[in-house]
């Protein structure tokens, strides 16, 4: 197996995530979960070789059809139907952002231990599945709009994914096809959200939901 080029495909995604900190046009964050999801899929891909298991491979589809490409389309049509480009953020810039986002990268390198599983070999991959978990939190919290958090949660999601597949000898692929399509599901639901919300508000801010209160 080689666990190189896992640990490469892993930490590509994590840089990824970080990279994506720093990005404000809606456009550029799509392309860079799709980029994020599609190097998880190759990981799988690459396990499915490599232990010769067709389940895996089949899996890799799933994920790279729905999660890599599916979902993506679907947001960004969200995005031109509500007609949003950018996300300013909340109260932080998109460079601050970036350097707390290198600082999570950093520290999900240097727990890569403590929450990698002895038995496995690629322990590298650890570190940066929880760097990816962080990162979607850290997504989610720092951005106004509805679709960017959906973005941030679409980037935990992947490091949960990462981690199940690279730190639990694999669950079983109908357990790990039944997330995909929960999240298919959820993003869905979310689609439908963003649009009734522009449509009753007129903008898709998330800090201006305080007005429900009233």
């Amino acid at each position: 197996m080689n666990l190189s080029q896992i640990d490469l495909f892993a930490a590509g995604s994590a840089v990824l995530a970080v990279w994506m900190c720093g990005v404000t046009r809606v456009k550029a964050l799509l392309w860079g979960v799709a980029l994020q999801t599609a190097m998880l899929a190759g990981i799988c891909v690459l396990f499915g070789i490599a232990e010769n298991q067709i389940q895996l491979i089949v899996l890799a589809l799933v994920v790279f059809t729905i999660k890599a490409a599916g979902i993506p389309i679907f947001l960004a049509r969200s995005a031109k139907q509500v007609d949003i480009d950018r996300d300013k953020g909340v109260g932080i810039s998109p460079t601050l952002t970036l350097m707390v986002g290198c600082i999570v990268l950093y520290l999900g390198y240097s727990l890569a231990p403590e929450f990698a599983v002895p038995s496995m070999l690629n322990r590298g991959s650890a570190g940066m599945a929880l760097a990816l978990i962080m990162t979607g939190m850290l997504l989610m919290i720092t951005r106004r709009l509805a679709i960017s958090q959906v973005i941030g949660f679409l980037t935990m999601e992947n490091g949960i994914f990462l981690y199940s597949l690279t730190q639990t000898h694999h669950m079983p692929v109908l357990v790990e096809m039944g997330v995909v399509f929960e999240v298919l599901i959820a993003v869905l639901i979310s689609g439908v959200f963003i649009y009734r919300i522009n449509r009753s508000f007129e903008h898709i801010d998330v800090t201006d939901m305080r007005r429900l209160r009233h």
